[in-house]
């Protein structure tokens, strides 16, 4: 039984330098599903059923990508408004209030990789990558999953990346995805 589901949303995984990386890692890893949503839905049209049927065993959801201009990938955007649909994951009960179902309880990660520095998210007239990403945080929490601490790694679009600064990274994004 597989208890981590990873899912990848990346537009480009030839050219990337670190996700291609921890897919490797990842994808071999025996408690871990590990699916690449460009690989398996390139024209959109997200399984659903099959994608909720794989949720059943998850005691932790991980979403992994790229930031592009401030947001994730349109593939991972729709997986989440295909999938986490009203009736599976949640529900407006008689008493007319919010009730998470499918997902309650489940833990969630996000691990993100940017192109731009670090400092590009620092300053008054800058929001931080939380900031950029609070969609998916507050959709995750409302549907009743406990939020794990994020990982992320900046400055992937300038230059090459050390070797051993990558290696490091992705032994840790390893532990942090392993841990329960």
């Amino acid at each position: 039984m597989k208890k981590i589901l990873v899912l990848l949303a990346h537009d480009d995984l030839e050219k990337s330098l670190v996700n291609k990386r921890i897919k490797e890692e990842l994808s071999c890893e025996e408690n871990i599903l590990y699916k690449d949503l460009n690989e398996l839905y390139p024209d959109y049209n997200i399984d659903v059923k099959k994608e909720q049927e794989d949720l059943k065993d998850i005691s932790k959801i991980v979403f992994q990508f790229p930031m592009y201009w401030y947001s994730a990938p349109a593939l991972l955007k729709r997986w989440v408004d295909s999938v986490l649909e009203y009736g599976y994951s949640y529900v407006i009960n008689d008493k007319g209030d919010f009730e998470a179902l499918a997902l309650k309880g489940k833990k969630f990660q996000t691990l993100v990789s940017m192109g731009a520095k670090e400092e590009s998210f620092y300053g008054e007239d800058r929001l931080s990558v939380k900031e950029c990403l609070n969609s998916y945080f507050y959709t995750m929490e409302m549907l009743g999953t406990k939020k794990i601490e994020p990982s992320f790694i900046y400055g992937l679009g300038y230059g090459d990346i050390e070797e051993e600064r990558l290696q490091s990274y992705i032994q840790e994004v390893k532990e942090k995805v392993l841990e329960n």
